[in-house]
């Protein structure tokens, strides 16, 4: 069962994502929003990245700073109706995406409850090279990536950029369409049928709910905060 102190961490990182976005949205710099507040720097940046919890007055503050309304900077769906932003270079979005997918490896591969090692037995590469894929240092190989999803049970079209074009189209394609609930529900793998049975997994449901729901550029921002943590 997901303790509080795991819900309200989670939380934390949720609400720095946006605060990082709107910051960048209004063009601040972390100096400045230190400045604003009276704080230091890496105040800011432990706001940011999730690791220490900002305040209602200084949300509104910052709020004030950046001209939207403070509840922008805790509600995602509120934070997804902002003006839209401009594209990140696709050399940046590219290193994005390889962070991106480097954690989804890296959660599968502890859900399975593999080590580095077996995996890079399955490849025929090291473990360091394992490392560096889930950490998003080295680009992942296509092929590689088919053989990781299928050895840890990954439907591989949740790695796709469901914002880009071509990954709308390729999910739906004929074949492709949405399953009815009971089609949907029998394809399950037992261990996850077990676990949506089980009472206690509705705060790890909710929280995953959540994630789900945030645009795809804050779902980027809160992995490279979750990856950063964790280093």
């Amino acid at each position: 069962m997901v303790s509080a102190a795991q819900a309200l961490d989670v939380r934390s990182k949720m609400v720095g994502v946006l605060l990082r976005a709107a910051r960048i949205g209004a063009g601040k710099s972390l100096k400045e929003c230190a400045e604003w507040l009276g704080c230091s720097t890496h105040v800011m940046s432990l706001y940011e990245y999730g690791r220490s919890s900002i305040s209602l007055p200084e949300l509104e503050m910052l709020a004030l700073l950046f001209d939207v309304p403070v509840n922008h900077l805790w509600d995602e769906d509120l934070a997804s109706l902002d003006h839209p932003k401009a594209s990140p270079p696709p050399r940046q979005l590219l290193s994005l995406r390889h962070k991106e997918i480097g954690v989804l490896i890296r959660q599968a591969r502890t859900r399975a409850g593999k080590t580095q090692a077996q995996c890079a037995e399955v490849l025929g590469v090291s473990p360091e090279t394992i490392g560096r894929y889930e950490y998003g240092d080295k680009p992942i190989p296509f092929t590689h990536l088919e053989t990781l999803s299928e050895a840890l049970d990954i439907d591989f079209r949740e790695l796709l950029d469901k914002e880009l074009p071509t990954s709308r189209i390729s999910l739906l394609q004929p074949g492709s369409d949405l399953l009815s609930p009971e089609e949907s529900w029998a394809r399950l793998p037992i261990r996850i049928k077990d676990f949506l049975r089980h009472p206690e997994s509705l705060p790890y449901l909710e929280i995953a709910l959540r994630f789900y729901e945030l645009p795809q550029d804050h779902l980027r921002q809160l992995a490279e905060a979750m990856l950063s943590t964790e280093e």
